[in-house]
């Protein structure tokens, strides 16, 4: 399947960035939704945040059930929960989606400039996370804002706590972080362990190039109206579905075709999983 490519979605975009969108629901209903709405456009993996009724952040664990079974009562799409979110939490608090059923999570090894504050991951929290992902069977996917976090990565994996398929995210573009430059992509894709799997976020409007980039790299791709809600600049997406639709042109058009959740999961090395 290597010319297979996972289309990932990423529709819980933060509320303060929300409030330019009129009538976005981001209740569980409304996240549910827009997923569906993205895996009938063709994507095979979603990232997903904790939010409550009203579209907030939430650290209440029924909220993000709610949402994975309106999610799974009408796709087979791969969920993966986040353990981003605010740095004054605690890491029990921040990483509450691992206790819900999720086959993936994002894992931050390291901590990084982020716009005008920073981005705190301990390595204690690190070491936290990791470890709740070994011993509940959960797939970390490893978001890289700079290069000394594949370090960190790898010593995790080295003490045992991360099992091959490594999968890396390059997260690009952020204010503060590592630009999003086709030097800088191709150094981390070529910087990590032969196998891993690969991945591209664009932020601050590269979403879009850098995606064209990695599919031609044998990268996978993501999108949604967490990392970039417009189409174009000014534009606003209808949908997150349009986001996904035009990558699924574009990888077509490159050769590749976007794996079903079926294929993602066989290519992660995950439990299949059928409606």
């Amino acid at each position: 399947m290597t010319d297979k490519i996972l289309i990932a979605v990423a529709p819980s975009i933060p509320p303060y960035m929300a409030r330019n969108i009129p009538g976005l629901d981001l209740s569980p209903a409304g996240i549910a939704e827009e997923v569906v709405r993205a895996w009938n456009a063709g994507a095979s993996l979603v990232h997903l945040h904790v939010w409550d009724e009203r579209g907030q952040p939430t650290m209440e664990l029924n909220a993000f059930r709610r949402t994975l079974q309106l999610i799974r009562e009408r796709c087979d799409i791969v969920v993966e929960g986040s353990t981003g979110g605010i740095s004054t939490l605690s890491a029990a608090q921040r990483s509450v989606a691992l206790q819900a059923d999720i086959e993936m999570a994002s894992l931050n090894p390291g901590s990084v400039n982020y716009d005008t504050g920073v981005y705190v991951n301990s390595p204690d929290d690190i070491a936290y996370w990791a470890k709740e992902m070994a011993c509940r069977g959960i797939l970390p996917d490893m978001v890289i804002f700079e290069t000394g976090m594949i370090a960190n990565a790898l010593r995790l994996a080295e003490q045992g706590w991360i099992r091959p398929p490594s999968l890396f995210t390059f997260a690009l573009g952020q204010a503060g972080a590592m630009p999003a430059t086709p030097k800088n992509l191709l150094y981390l894709s070529e910087i990590i362990p032969a196998g891993a799997m690969w991945g591209v976020i664009g932020h601050g409007g590269s979403d879009l190039r850098m995606s064209a980039l990695a599919m031609s790299m044998n990268g996978q791709v993501r999108a949604g109206f967490e990392d970039n809600p417009y189409y174009r600049p000014g534009e606003l997406a209808k949908s997150n579905a349009q986001l996904i639709e035009r990558l699924v042109r574009l990888a077509r058009e490159l050769g590749r075709e976007p794996a079903t959740p079926y294929e993602a999961r066989a290519m992660l090395k995950l439990a299949p999983r059928t409606l």
